[in-house]
């Protein structure tokens, strides 16, 4: 676990001994009384490739890949999707800790936010929970608009 902050322009810190490595990035959000961490709000996360010197540096690619689901599926019912002349896209999967990095979030929130660890369990826990709730109901809008599309064509055959 190293803590990093973020700089100007979306920037990392650089940590040299993860160069070249894959690695989950998570945001702690939390209320703040008297200028002190207070309570624990929403936990985000992300998985970033850092480069050989251990900085992170945000793409073009990468900017159009994270917002990936909001582009093809951002405020579209199923009878939208299935009326678009591309074939339906498919929902990205969901950026969540593996238990091992769950822990080590668990043990790092402890250890450094005693403060924080009332709540914490909880709020990692529903956040990954959304995640998972929020990439379900994408994966059922794409299943109805292509229950949709079938029938639309199935009515233009006959």
């Amino acid at each position: 676990m190293y803590p990093v902050p973020v700089l100007k322009k979306s920037n990392y810190k650089a940590v040299p001994m993860l160069a070249n490595e894959s690695v989950l990035v998570v945001e702690l959000f939390y209320e703040i009384e008297n200028r002190k961490p207070l309570r624990l709000i929403y936990v985000g996360f992300d998985r970033i490739q850092l480069d050989g010197h251990g900085q992170y540096i945000l793409t073009m690619e990468e900017k159009v890949s994270k917002s990936y689901n909001i582009h093809h599926f951002g405020l579209a019912s199923a009878e939208e999707l299935s009326k678009r002349e591309d074939p339906i896209a498919i929902p990205m999967a969901p950026i969540v800790p593996n238990t091992k990095e769950k822990e080590a979030l668990i043990s790092f929130i402890k250890r450094k936010y005693p403060i924080l660890w009332e709540n914490s369990p909880e709020i990692v826990e529903l956040s990954i929970q959304s995640r998972f709730n929020k990439h379900s109901d994408l994966v059922n809008l794409v299943k109805k608009s292509t229950v949709i599309r079938r029938i639309n064509k199935l009515a233009e055959y006959k």
